[in-house]
């Protein structure tokens, strides 16, 4: 959609334009890059829009709200910038994810749209290869509703519903109110002319020309001869405020009668009608009633009834008549018949007329889902039989390549896009005699759409410089009007290196292999060098717990290897966009800063950048996006995956210069709220990995300082922190969830307390190290613990981050999901005895924090 297009609907939709989010939303992009590219100075294929993503994503929404806070409520902004990318991707709303994942592709607005052609162009091809043309996820979502028969009947039946619930529940009760409404007034009226009446013979009394007892007789006469109705069988009676019959017209016994116990015939509402009519002129003067009284002069029947009564002060009566209103029921019952007869008749017609164009509309439905199934089912099998080979592959069209799978990738330490290069033949097949025949096929054949197939003995070189045997096989290929090759590489295995490299034939030290991996990261010269390198990671692991490694030595090996692989991915991509304008650090974060990550840890990480007078600050900004980018998506190729939760140094909101950090901080405890002490368990525990430390040791010093300005806030932060329940359960055993099917205790919860414990005594003494451990260690040098509780916290933190690794290393071999769920079912009693105590004597530190921090704080909401 073009930018007018989503004012306008967002000013149909909530009758804002929002232009300047819209504008806001499509107008981020490099700039300077960009002029360079027009100036012939950047590559060919740059793309100037590449940072929409830090906006056209889920992850953008907060920085919208702090852009636009003031001027827009937070529920306008979230409703133009939802509807703005919802309408530009298919109505999803996507995660940064889901660009680099390649489901998504960043929208050109200025871009012009073209129509769909019969045959695929190249572009369509490689989308098709890579996976871009279809949405599983958007498929299984939609797989009830994507049917022709409830596209049609649903919305049909709905409306049918919606029509006979506006008939029932808001006409035939209206139709009720109005006919109530003109009864009410009727009998009102009726009243009032009584009332006039004894109005009239009070006047004659008080002018002499009635004696009292002469005026009361002839009161009584009139209002007694009173008749309405068609009939002339409705009538008035009078009453005193004792309440005492004066007159009953069709009641004669009751003249005279005391009726402070009298109900209505039938006593349902079990109502005393005089008494209450007494009631109401006492209150208000005069006032409706309802209740159930002798139908007209026949003494064996009843019907519901309608009374108004008005007081006459002067003689200390209460006149008053009555209508029955048993038909207005009968009015009701009859129109709700004709209505059901008139809704049925319209229904049946309509589900004739449906079933109709069912009948008309179902094969033809049936043949294109059918149709529509067999493709996906053949891409998927195709995918399927590609990704999984133990053999690499590569689909060219029309001399081009379209698409490399996972295998190739692995193999030769190439990334997709390097792999997609034209050139790419001369790198991986260096010019030697054993490439001869090879290097003359892939030229005269498959780069010229030649006809001929073939199969060949090269030598591969992959992107560090080993050399492979391999055997190349080209096979031809006619797809959507276009020549192309399938063209796999399988290595040659050579009998005499079956075992070499084997975990059996590892030295028992895995410093040396550890440190040669080092090395290596450190004089890669490409990310897909970081990469390949890296797959070397889990094996040395895995010889390490052969060999008994403690849970610290796997950390500190995990961790140092997640250092550098840092510090190569900053160098590799400072080389592809220049130098720094200003001194930064790059921050871990996290488990990632306290080096207590596993195999399976994501991202958390940021930037922190000097402030400065001579640089614009948002070109300062719009380079430390694009290095943070740049980085990210480096160490997501390497393993390290995306957080879910965007706290990356890809994001404007993780990408800050000092005094902007010092100013997040401020807001963060000052104002102790649940959102800002999650940002401050994050934040508070990082490590300069790559930069200035200078810059990172200011957060520390600024953490101290802003302390002393607020000193409250440790103990509503650690009354936070309490908040997290223990893993026992009230009868003292382990607290588990049912995850399909099965009992699980979170590992990961587990922890939290040790090192929320950690942290807390940390941020009290200013101990600026992230390690828990190296934590512990100095919070017992502040004599804050006793040196046996810190060997037992210790303890418990190495065995529940082992059973954690170990857990994460079996789902993972298992080929099931990874996550930190321990299935506790699968313990022995002894293993789940010991986990229990040891979960138990966690207690210990909470009440620790509980005694310092908590019962001495004033009530006051955190």
């Amino acid at each position: 959609m073009k930018l007018e297009d989503h004012v306008k609907r967002t000013e149909e939709l909530f009758g804002i334009p929002g232009q300047d989010i819209h504008q806001w939303l499509d107008g981020f992009f490099d700039t300077s890059s960009f002029e360079r590219l027009l100036a012939g100075q950047g590559p060919a294929d740059y793309n100037p829009y590449s940072h929409r993503k830090f906006r056209h994503c889920l992850e953008g929404l907060e920085e919208a709200y702090e852009k636009f806070e003031g001027k827009y409520s937070r529920e306008e902004i979230k409703n133009v910038f939802e509807t703005h990318v919802k309408d530009d991707y298919r109505g999803y709303l996507p995660k940064r994810e889901d660009f680099e994942n390649g489901t998504f592709t960043e929208k050109y607005h200025d871009a012009a749209e073209t129509e769909d052609k019969k045959i695929l162009s190249f572009q369509e091809l490689t989308d098709y290869f890579q996976g871009k043309s279809y949405d599983y996820q958007k498929e299984k979502s939609e797989k009830f509703f994507d049917s022709f028969g409830t596209r049609i009947v649903l919305p049909t039946i709905l409306a049918i519903i919606l029509f006979i619930s506006y008939i029932f529940f808001y006409v035939v009760p209206l139709f009720e109110d109005n006919m109530l409404s003109q009864k009410k007034l009727m009998v009102k009226e009726l009243t009032a002319t009584a009332a006039s009446v004894i109005t009239h013979y009070q006047e004659l009394e008080e002018k002499g020309e009635l004696t009292p007892e002469e005026a009361k007789q002839r009161t009584i006469d009139a209002i007694k001869t009173m008749r309405y109705d068609s009939q002339n069988k409705n009538y008035f009676f009078i009453i005193d405020m004792t309440p005492k019959m004066i007159l009953h017209p069709y009641r004669p016994e009751l003249t005279g009668k005391d009726l402070r116990d009298y109900t209505d015939e039938e006593n349902k509402s079990g109502k005393k009608l005089f008494v209450e009519s007494v009631r109401i002129v006492k209150s208000d003067g005069e006032g409706y009633l309802r209740y159930h009284w002798q139908w007209k002069d026949d003494p064996n029947k009843s019907a519901e009834k309608l009374s108004y009564v008005k007081g006459i002060p002067q003689r200390g009566w209460i006149v008053g008549t009555g209508i029955y209103i048993n038909d207005i029921s009968e009015e009701k019952e009859s129109l709700q018949l004709h209505i059901f007869q008139i809704v049925g008749v319209t229904v049946d017609g309509l589900f004739m007329l449906l079933a109709y164009f069912l009948l008309q509309s179902k094969r033809i439905e049936n043949d294109r889902k059918r149709a529509e199934a067999g493709l996906k089912e053949v891409k998927d099998r195709y995918r399927a039989l590609v990704e999984t080979s133990n053999e690499g592959y590569l689909l060219t069209i029309d001399g081009r390549i379209v698409y490399s799978n996972f295998k190739l990738q692995q193999m030769l330490g190439y990334t997709a896009p390097e792999l997609h290069q034209t050139d790419i033949w001369n790198i991986i097949f260096p010019d030697m005699k054993n490439n001869s025949k090879l290097r003359e096929h892939l030229i005269n054949n498959v780069f010229k759409n030649g006809s001929d197939s073939g199969e060949f003995e090269a030598v591969a070189a992959d992107s560090v410089g080993n050399y492979l045997d391999v055997i190349i096989t080209t096979s031809r290929i006619f797809l959507s009007e276009k020549h192309g090759h399938v063209i796999s590489l399988r290595p040659i295995v050579r009998k005499s290196d079956i075992g070499i490299g084997t975990a059996t034939n590892l030295p028992i030290d895995y410093k040396p292999i550890h440190e040669s991996l080092i090395k290596k990261i450190r004089e890669s010269n490409r990310i897909g060098h970081v990469v390949q390198n890296m797959n070397k990671l889990p094996a040395i692991i895995r010889e390490m717990i052969d060999s008994g490694a403690r849970a610290r030595a796997l950390r500190t090996v995990i961790g140092t290897t997640y250092d550098e692989v840092i510090v190569r991915c900053i160098e590799l991509s400072i080389d592809e966009i220049g130098q720094p304008p200003v001194a930064f650090a790059f921050l871990s974060l996290g488990s990632n800063a306290r080096h207590e990550m596993t195999m399976f840890s994501d991202q958390d990480n940021a930037i922190i950048f000097a402030d400065t007078t001579q640089t614009p600050p948002d070109k300062i900004r719009a380079y430390f996006l694009k290095l943070g980018d740049r980085v990210c998506s480096k160490l997501n190729a390497s393993g390290y995956h995306f957080c879910p939760a965007g706290i990356m140094a890809l994001h404007p909101k993780w990408c800050l210069s000092e005094k902007e950090w010092h100013k997040k901080l401020k807001t963060i405890m000052s104002a102790s709220t649940t959102d800002g002490f999650r940002d401050f368990n994050v934040f508070f525990d990082l490590k300069c990995t790559y930069g200035n430390k200078d810059l990172a040791n200011s957060i520390h010093s600024q953490i101290q300082l802003l302390m002393k300005q607020y000193p409250l806030f440790i103990s509503y932060y650690a009354k936070n922190a309490l908040i997290d329940k223990s893993p026992l359960n009230v009868f003292g055993g382990l607290k588990a969830e049912r995850q399909d099917g099965a009992k699980t205790l979170n590992l990961k919860e587990a922890l939290r307390p040790i090192e929320l414990f950690s942290r807390i005594y940390a941020l009290k003494h200013g101990i600026n190290t992230a390690n828990t451990i190296k934590r512990l260690n100095d919070i017992r040098g502040k004599e804050e613990i006793s040196e046996e509780l810190y060997k037992e916290t210790v303890y418990i933190f190495n065995y529940i981050w082992r059973l954690r690794f170990f857990n994460q290393i079996f789902k993972h071999t298992d080929l099931h999901k990874v996550d930190d769920d321990l299935d506790i079912e699968e313990l022995n009693n002894l293993e789940a005895g010991h986990l229990k105590e040891l979960i138990a004597r966690i207690y210990m530190l909470r009440r620790k924090i509980s005694l310092d921090f908590i019962e001495s704080l004033p009530a006051q909401k955190v």
